[in-house]
């Protein structure tokens, strides 16, 4: 197979105004063929939140690194497009995406413990350069590479979404297939609550079925085993009982996760046998028995 980066790499903004313009026709093509590409992969995740900074790429990438040592192959696409960290996540920082010459479809980045990632990141020019694109732009991108992205049989599909409900995360519910579930991504306090229950309706309103809710930074255990709760008040028990869905996991306050993040290294390398070890470890067992995906 002849794999090239030619053409692939983009600019932060458009240079005209008609740049990046495409077709009815065109986008009709993009989506039939995405929802064709996408119906073989038998569950699709979107990991969501109604605001940013509770840890969604976090618990993305730690679930794909999860899912991946439990023996089953993962596909992490990173719909985060004007804050995309997915790559810097894994330690990937000079990742590449190659295109297949004969086909033209794209060859998403494959790490060395064998998570195939596709994210604009490593196709940007200027990595200090910020993404100004309006709606239309970011749509279009999330439609092209999903409907040309080779995938290798992944088991299951993690979606990294943006903060809010926003043009990427309507185009993902909208034109991912099923089988797709979302995960709620929640931290403590008062604002998380009102804006992650936004989250919670817009999955309900376009019937892509809760898989649970995952509490972020939900405690700290100091040196003597005080838990101490750093951002306010649990919201986890009463969120889950307003909308009837499930809490699989509170994930603590951890120096291991700041390790994970600069060095590109998975929880559990650094972190064995810990309560962020055992909680993300259990997260990823229930999300695969709860998408059925395989016992391997």
């Amino acid at each position: 197979m002849s794999q090239s980066k030619k053409d692939l790499r983009l600019r932060g903004s458009p240079s005209s105004k008609t740049e990046g313009a495409t077709s009815k026709n065109e986008v009709d093509e993009y989506i039939e063929r995405a929802k064709e590409r996408l119906s073989s992969i038998p569950a699709k995740l979107m990991v969501m939140s109604g605001k940013g900074g509770v840890g969604k790429t976090f618990i993305s990438v730690s679930l794909a690194q999860y899912l991946r040592k439990m023996g089953y192959r993962v596909a992490l696409y990173d719909a985060d497009e004007t804050g995309a960290s997915v790559p810097f996540f894994m330690g990937e920082r000079k990742g590449e995406i190659f295109m297949d010459e004969e086909t033209g479809e794209l060859i998403p980045l494959l790490t060395d413990d064998g998570i195939q990632v596709m994210s604009i990141e490593p196709l940007l020019t200027d990595k200090s350069t910020p993404l100004i694109w309006q709606g239309s732009l970011r749509t279009k991108f999330i439609l092209q590479t999903l409907a040309m992205t080779k995938w290798d049989d992944p088991h299951i599909m993690i979606i990294d979404l943006p903060p809010g409900t926003g043009d990427e995360t309507i185009t993902i519910a909208q034109y991912v297939p099923p089988l797709r579930f979302s995960l709620i991504v929640a931290s403590p306090g008062k604002l998380a609550n009102g804006i992650v229950r936004k989250a919670i309706n817009f999955s309900k309103r376009l019937e892509v079925p809760i898989i649970g809710l995952v509490e972020n930074m939900s405690y700290y255990v100091c040196p003597d085993g005080t838990k101490l709760s750093i951002l306010g008040e649990s919201i986890a028990d009463s969120m889950a009982k307003d909308f009837e869905i499930e809490v699989l996991a509170r994930i603590p306050l951890d120096e291991s996760i700041r390790r994970a993040h600069d060095e590109g290294i998975p929880i559990y390398d650094i972190a064995r046998g810990t309560n962020i070890d055992r909680e993300l470890r259990g997260l990823a067992e229930k999300i695969a028995s709860r998408v059925n995906l395989p016992k391997i």
